[in-house]
């Protein structure tokens, strides 16, 4: 794990390279403080007023050009649109029976993709019914619902459609993939699962979860995974990571508070018989840079 993230098992080195950005960042500041309006020097100490910011209003070429793209845009329905995505990139070939079976139903993409509408639109399998056709029937759609389309199946399907994007000359522009944006979602959970727990800010008297993903600078959906309840993002952003669906690692994760791990320290070793061991471990530690709040640091214990 140390090599996948391009650090040493000393963290000195690592520490004193985010200690001079920090310094710097500071003195940067420090030094455009006085001649910034916004800063207000009072008896109780700094206070920062901000005007109200005005809305700045459309060009006329950017309303044109909306218009255009708009014009450009074909008027298909979802189903017709995965199924040209499958069509270029083969995703539904992932979705596999659970038996591990490899005899292939007919028209099976054409049931993979209603279901697969039917479930991210959270519409249920009523809309997407068609009884006069054999791969849409309700019997057809329910058993491709339970035995095709899973965690197992969608994570290889997507490993597909993630250097897809990025073949794409504008998803080429957008970025180079190497830069991510790490978050969670909180969702209310309707049944009774170990991974929803309560929490009244985000779900009232009911339980949720927390759905973790990463998106990279292309605009695709590297992975995710399921968090219990509400527990800090920190804690599994690195699984989440070095667990990706496909495409390039990123080099750089941007994150909110909740996602950040604070520092990567190298435990004491300890002889043990039967060759080498490591673990992972979680442990409580205050910031380095002085900070008193509580953080989460990754701790790499190993043993020889």
């Amino acid at each position: 794990m140390i090599t996948a993230l391009s650090l040493s098992e000393t963290p000195d080195p690592h520490l004193t390279e985010l200690a001079a950005r920090l310094d710097a960042a500071y003195r940067d500041v420090a030094t455009r403080l006085p001649a910034n309006a916004a800063l207000e020097q009072t008896n109780e100490g700094a206070r920062i007023s901000l005007d109200r910011l005005e809305a700045v209003p459309e060009p006329a070429s950017l309303v044109a050009l909306r218009a255009t793209v708009a014009r450009m845009l074909p008027k298909v329905d979802l189903p017709d649109l995965l199924l040209d995505v499958h069509g270029s990139t083969g995703c539904f070939e992932e979705f596999t029976h659970v038996s591990e079976a490899s005899a292939r139903m007919d028209d099976l993409p054409i049931s993979i993709a209603a279901v697969l509408v039917a479930e991210a639109c959270n519409v249920g399998l009523r809309p997407v019914v068609k009884p006069s056709v054999a791969a849409l029937t309700r019997d057809r759609l329910s058993h491709v619902d339970q035995n095709y389309v899973r965690a197992e199946t969608i994570v290889p399907a997507n490993g597909r459609l993630i250097p897809a994007q990025a073949r794409i000359d504008v998803a080429s522009a957008w970025g180079g993939g190497l830069v991510a944006s790490a978050d969670g979602l909180r969702f209310v959970v309707a049944v009774a699962t170990i991974n929803a727990a309560h929490n009244p800010h985000y779900f009232g008297l009911r339980r949720g979860a927390t759905w973790l993903n990463a998106v990279n600078d292309q605009y695709s959906g590297l992975g995710a995974i399921v968090i219990p309840g509400t527990l800090r993002d920190s804690m599994y952003i690195l699984d989440l990571l070095l667990n990706l669906d496909g495409g390039q690692r990123p080099e750089m994760v941007v994150t909110d508070n909740a996602s950040y791990t604070v520092t990567w320290t190298h435990a004491s070793r300890r002889p043990t018989s039967g060759g080498h061991q490591a673990r992972l471990s979680w442990r409580p530690e205050r910031c380095r840079c002085g900070s008193t709040a509580s953080t989460r640091t990754m701790v790499r214990s190993s043993s020889h």
